[in-house]
Parts: structure tokens; sequence; C-alpha cells
């Protein structure tokens, strides 16, 4: 499989490859040349090594849904709350 070929895989198929290689008995540095892979390029497929074995991310950014209170900080100051925004008319 070629580098591009590999890019072009979802996260998760990815990282079973990944894994495939490492449960042959590779390092980690080993399975990531058998694909040619840069650290960007595992960012970009939201792959990552922890513990021994790839993982794979669902989604990139944030992955928790549940409200802090800061998430109007930005507009608000910390704490603000969306809540406190007047709507533009």
């Amino acid at each position: 499989m070629t580098h591009d070929e590999f890019m072009d895989l979802d996260a998760q198929t990815a990282a079973d490859k990944l894994n495939a290689l490492i449960d042959e008995g590779k390092s980690k540095d080993e399975a990531e040349a058998a694909f040619e892979l840069t650290k960007p390029d595992l960012l970009k497929l939201n792959v990552f090594f922890v513990k021994g074995k790839y993982i794979a991310r669902a989604w990139g950014g944030y992955t928790s849904t549940k409200a802090t209170g800061n998430e109007g900080a930005g507009e608000l100051g910390l704490g603000g709350s969306f809540k406190d925004i007047k709507p533009v008319s």
C-alpha cells in the first residue's frame, strides 16, 4: 500500500493496519515507516499512538459535549454564558 492510499483510509482502518504491524513485533517507528508516515500525517488522519498501540479518534478538536461554563469566554469574559448575549437587531 502506498503512502497516498494509506492517507485515503478512514482513521479506524489506518489505526488497525498500524496495530497489525505492532502485533507482528515492529516498533512504532518501523510501523510508521512501512507507510512513509510522518507525525503530521498521523494528525491529519486523527490517529494517535497511546500506551503502545494506535487509536483512532472519530473527529478532531474537542471531544466533550459537556458544557464547561466557559463557552462564551471569548465575548463575555471567563465564565460567561450564551444566555447573556443579547440578539442583534
